[in-house]
């Protein structure tokens, strides 16, 4: 057994010459560095997961999630209120705070942003933090510390922001986009609460013949959805933007519910047959309306389509 280790420690010692540190970038930036010893955070982090035990039981794939927390607070409680932040985080990561510029993600630490959406209350000013990539198993104690931190500093939300959850499959075959929409839905997971812009990409898909979903798919879908899918390419990557609004910095049990929710759609997308989902599709949804791009039809064509016909010019 020594001889081994020592082995082990000689071949990990040659190949050390060629490291690289990643964290070089992060020193040009304002930061504070986490403070939660480790102990002290895997007690947190077993507690927090406790309630959700079943929900990440009956998960076989593996994940990477991250999340973006849009909110208004008083810029004079910044300072402070970045040090409490650093509280909640982990020795080995750092809050990097970008409030003039956009930060380029290097997907290992949290970032607090000065932001130019939304529409703060009088004094304050609109702030988003944007987690690291993370193991889905540490969602329920960075959302519920993070939460917590900011109802005591007076943060703030309106109909204007929200809470966006990122989540892309390791190691897992390429999943159809519809299939997981339909599991989505389903689940319950698009039905919370949405900031006031939030179009519902359910009726986007599921009102029109399953012939039109491709084009729909590749020239209509973009960020103003309540899922993203622009990034779908990589790993199965969605954004969930459907839960926010007014009153959603008081809801973090249910972003949490929601989350794997989310979760557990992606599981049954890829484990259910194709012929039960098209069977439930079929059984849920009218997909009724058909796109008409004007281009490639002609005038009598136009005059002569029905109100199920929907123009794209």
């Amino acid at each position: 057994m020594g001889q081994s280790r020592q082995k082990e420690i000689e071949n990990i010692l040659k190949d050390s010459v060629n490291w690289h540190s990643k964290n070089s970038a992060s020193m040009n930036v304002q930061r504070v560095e986490g403070t939660k010893l480790p102990n002290q955070f895997k007690t947190e982090l077993l507690t927090q997961t406790q309630p959700f035990k079943k929900s990440i039981e009956d998960l076989s794939i593996g994940f990477l999630c991250g999340f973006e927390i849009e909110f208004f607070l008083n810029p004079n409680k910044l300072q402070d209120f970045q040090k409490d932040m650093a509280e909640i985080l982990p020795d080995y990561q750092m809050l990097l705070i970008y409030l003039n510029e956009v930060p380029k993600t290097n997907h290992r630490h949290f970032y607090l942003i000065k932001e130019m959406t939304g529409l703060p209350p009088e004094g304050m000013q609109s702030y988003e933090i944007v987690s690291p990539i993370l193991d889905y198993k540490s969602l329920p104690y960075f959302i519920n510390a993070i939460f917590i931190l900011l109802n005591e500093y007076g943060a703030k939300d309106n109909d204007s922001i929200g809470f966006h959850l990122h989540v892309s499959t390791q190691a897992s075959p390429k999943l159809s986009p519809i299939s997981l929409l339909f599991f989505l839905d389903q689940e319950g997971v698009l039905n919370s609460k949405e900031r006031q812009y939030t179009r519902d990409i359910i009726k986007q898909f599921f009102d029109y013949s399953a012939l039109d979903w491709q084009w729909i798919f590749e020239e209509v879908t973009r960020k103003c959805y309540n899922v993203n899918f622009l990034h779908y390419d990589q790993d199965n990557h969605i954004e969930l933007r459907s839960m926010g609004g007014l009153g959603y910095l008081n809801k973090q049990n249910d972003i949490l519910t929601n989350c794997f929710k989310c979760l557990l759609a992606y599981e049954k997308a890829l484990n259910t047959p194709v012929k039960s989902i098209s069977q439930g599709i079929l059984e849920n949804y009218s997909l009724k309306q058909h796109v008409l791009q004007t281009k490639r039809v002609s005038y009598q064509t136009l005059k002569e389509s029905d109100q199920n016909h929907i123009w794209f010019v």
